[in-house]
């Protein structure tokens, strides 16, 4: 899947300090953690809340996306790896 495939599934957005934020403050460099929900995916935003030129790595971007989702009791029990990281 491409980045612009992934964008319309975009349903949180957060920094790496667990900061929610808008889709709109979203920089070009967020990763992209997604899960396969049946048809559709749901995909989190991650980058950095220090610097927002610095891309956040695959691994740190996955695990601020799982916190947060495992914060809202998402996943129906353990959590799952992510099917897409773009």
């Amino acid at each position: 899947m491409k980045r612009e495939q992934a964008t319309p599934y975009i349903s949180l957005c957060i920094d790496d300090a667990l900061g929610e934020r808008s889709i709109d403050d979203m920089p070009a460099n967020a990763r992209l953690v997604g899960w396969q929900c049946g048809f559709e995916p749901m995909f989190v935003a991650v980058w950095s809340y220090q610097d927002r030129s610095v891309r956040v790595s695959d691994l740190s971007a996955e695990c601020v996306a799982v916190k947060i989702l495992e914060a809202r009791r998402w996943f129906s029990g353990e959590p799952t790896p992510a099917d897409y990281i773009i």
